[in-house]
């Protein structure tokens, strides 16, 4: 039996109803072993006849959660200088398994991608502009950018959307554009330059289906006056505003990187360096295009800037896993509706049990150097009947 991205300017950006049911996620990463076989009668006996035994199923392969990048940018970018196929080398390098390169309203098709690597066709829809309504903060602009990952062959390789003030129609059409042409939308960055709060994130999650958003952006969440992790604590508070409203929303860690081979000559010059390998989803799903959306769209994988899980359990009625990256020692925090400590714990294994008036239950590890794995929530079936 189984053993069950703000405060800083932009990035050389040129201006110009009750929620979703979701599937328990009930499988963990190792499979259940095989029962023994019955022992074959000795030649030296006379034979016997055996026990009737029950049917078996050989065992499945081991699950494995492939290592994915869901935001990076090439030269198909007005912002970014490296060829698309020198990028997907250095993630396959890495132990990438899928990369997204999701270029600023440019779809990018490399010329060749490694052996045993998923290029998922994607793009980053792009609205840049000096006003809009609501208006942004003194000194801040209106940068609203959504991703629009695993896109139909059909999707036109330049991207021109027309201009739209409001914050919502804005975000709306690229993600109207995204179905359209039959991808999966990422909300990225939506603290930076303070694109969306708590109220349009949830709007746009029940009424424009986006389904995935940034929790941790490693190039911006760096540039934060306080650091990363400050970073990454408003955007768990947006995420469990949106949880709190009953609307199905899972986060994704990415890179956002747009330096490679520049990074060092930026760095000696003192110029910012997005660099690659930071943050990145851990998806539990067959190596195919289809499955992984399928397992993204569901919330089957978790996100993290350098913490490794094994053995992920999660349903509504137990969260557990193992903890075997980063660095010790580790750190769990489960967290219910509002944001709500439920349970902390420390060493290399968590697990919670809901009681089932948590609203919903997600946990956050952190290891000692500050690196993070969020697992995705899961809502409970209590709250979920009680919400009108």
């Amino acid at each position: 039996m189984s053993r069950l991205a703000w405060l800083l300017s932009c990035i050389g950006l040129s201006c110009s109803a009750p929620p979703p049911e979701v599937p328990e996620r009930h499988s963990t990463l190792e499979p259940s072993a095989a029962e023994p076989s019955a022992a074959e009668p000795s030649a030296a006996e006379p034979p016997q006849a055996l026990p009737e035994q029950p049917a078996t199923t050989p065992p499945s392969p081991p699950e494995r959660f492939l290592k994915g990048q869901l935001h990076v940018h090439s030269s198909g970018s007005y912002d970014a200088e490296e060829p698309p196929e020198a990028i997907l080398r250095f993630y396959a390098e890495r132990g990438y398994d899928f990369v997204a390169i999701s270029d600023h309203n440019h779809v990018t098709k490399p010329s060749e991608v490694p052996d045993g690597m998923l290029w998922v066709p994607a793009v980053e829809l792009t609205q840049n502009a000096a006003s809009c309504t609501p208006g942004p903060p003194p000194g801040y602009r209106c940068l609203f950018h959504t991703g629009g990952l695993f896109l139909a062959d059909t999707a036109p390789r330049h991207v021109r959307l027309p201009y739209r003030p409001a914050r919502f129609a804005a975000y709306q059409q690229q993600l109207e554009w995204t179905a359209a042409h039959g991808g999966l939308s990422v909300i990225y960055h939506p603290s930076f330059h303070f694109a969306a709060d708590a109220r349009l994130l949830t709007r746009l999650a029940r009424e424009g289906g986006a389904r995935l958003f940034e929790v941790s952006n490693a190039a911006l969440d760096g540039q934060h006056p306080a650091g990363p992790a400050r970073a990454e604590q408003r955007s768990e508070a947006l995420w469990d505003a949106v949880l709190g409203a009953g609307v199905t929303l899972y986060g994704v860690a990415t890179d956002d990187a747009h330096h490679f081979s520049q990074a060092k000559a930026r760095a000696r010059s003192g110029r910012a360096v997005y660099g690659g390998d930071k943050g990145y989803v851990r998806v539990r799903a067959e190596p195919s295009l289809g499955s992984l959306r399928r397992a993204l769209a569901a919330g089957d994988f978790y996100a993290s800037t350098g913490v490794e899980l094994s053995r992920l359990t999660v349903s509504a009625e137990r969260v557990t896993f193992d903890i075997h990256g980063g660095t010790a020692p580790w750190s769990t925090r489960f967290v219910g509706a509002g944001g709500r400590l439920l349970h902390e714990q420390q060493g290399a294994s968590a697990s919670y049990e809901p009681r089932g008036d948590e609203g919903y239950v997600r946990a956050v590890v952190t290891d000692a150097k500050g690196l993070r794995a969020w697992i995705q929530p899961v809502f409970l079936a209590e709250a979920a009947a009680a919400t009108p």
